[in-house]
């Protein structure tokens, strides 16, 4: 049996149970991508299964974290701090167009491998 990688474990911990709140909320949902390919629009529509014109929107991962309401903020501050941790350059990419976007946080892990969470978001 493969051994989990010890990244996707610690966002899987930091993640457990949170549901970002947009119009609709929506889990967090962790990955991890071995395939070696850089953290690129192109690659992450690619992994994402969208096809290659999707409109992506890029951001840093406090400007997206700023949208979590201030009551469950505290709930979220370990999730950052561990995508922080354990991720080198994360950015968020919000692909698709409005209402509804899907939302890939993704950095580098020390061995080169692109992890993060996933979820979607409704805006509108």
């Amino acid at each position: 049996m493969k051994k989990k990688h010890p990244v996707l474990g610690a966002l899987q911990k930091a993640s457990k149970g949170l549901v970002f709140m947009s119009e609709e909320d929506a889990p967090l949902k962790p990955f991890l991508w071995e395939d070696g390919l850089a953290a690129t629009k192109a690659n992450v529509l690619k992994r994402a299964g969208a096809k290659p014109r999707t409109p992506v929107e890029m951001m840093d991962l406090d400007d997206f974290f700023r949208a979590v309401p201030k009551e469950v903020r505290p709930k979220f501050e370990k999730l950052l701090l561990v995508l922080k941790e354990q991720l080198s350059g994360a950015k968020v990419y919000k692909l698709g167009k409005e209402p509804e976007k899907q939302v890939y946080v993704v950095g580098k892990t020390g061995d080169g491998a692109l992890a993060g969470v996933k979820t979607t978001v409704v805006e509108t």
